[in-house]
């Protein structure tokens, strides 16, 4: 082959390698959360089934609700690698800022307190009018920072602001480090969640940094506004 053809192949396999590498994202993301946030509420059901038939039942909605949900976005991921037989190219679709209240909710459901603040201005009413790339990865960190919250420390409560300031939207999540546990470690044959959340941000041209402050873990990640892929 020719200098110019391969390096056009060059080009095409970094291409469907960084394809691969953003469905894979997704696929942790989305069926991860799904499972940690089933396992958690199935859990807090039964410590209280008999008890507290309430809770049991917002539970079991709630698990209804994720598994469907996830079962849409699974879906819509393995229909795209269908396509063609080839890895796609694009950035698979997938929920943004205008379905957070929902995810929350499913996690207040199995007994994980979160707190949500936004600012500043009225913004937050309408999260449509952000950028689609920036509202949809912020979506996904935010699910994976809960995931992570499910994973390390069971049901403590979280706290998630959402800041809109400097053309930049800054996440900041937090959650009481578990006596036992410390800090988020990475579990055999997965936990890529932290360096998934750096990926995303990276990609928009933004940074994010965790680590354990004053008793808590934090999460802080800075989106740019202009960061459309």
């Amino acid at each position: 082959p020719a200098p110019a053809d391969r390096l056009a192949a060059a080009e095409a396999r970094a291409a469907a390698l960084a394809a691969r590498d953003r469905i894979a994202r997704e696929l942790h993301d989305s069926v991860g959360h799904a499972l940690s946030a089933v396992a958690l509420q199935a859990g807090a059901a039964r410590t209280v089934l008999g008890l507290d038939p309430e809770f049991v039942r917002r539970a079991l909605t709630a698990i209804e609700e994720t598994a469907r949900h996830t079962t849409g976005e699974l879906d819509t991921v393995l229909g795209m690698l269908r396509e063609d037989g080839e890895t796609p190219s694009r950035t698979p679709a997938g929920p943004t800022l205008a379905e957070l209240g929902a995810l929350l909710e499913r996690t207040r459901a199995g007994g994980t307190p979160v707190t949500l603040t936004t600012g500043p201005g009225p913004w937050w009413e309408t999260p449509e009018l952000l950028p689609e790339a920036v509202s949809r990865e912020a979506y996904r960190i935010v699910q994976e920072g809960l995931s992570n919250a499910l994973r390390h420390a069971g049901r403590a409560p979280v706290t998630l602001s959402l800041t809109l300031r400097d053309e930049e939207l800054l996440i900041t999540m937090e959650n009481p480090l578990h006596p036992r546990s410390g800090p988020p470690r990475n579990r055999p044959g997965g936990g890529t969640g932290l360096r998934g959340t750096a990926e995303r941000a990276a990609a928009l041209g933004g940074r994010a940094q965790a680590g354990p402050q004053d008793g808590n873990w934090r999460l802080t990640v800075h989106l740019p506004l202009g960061g459309e892929r």
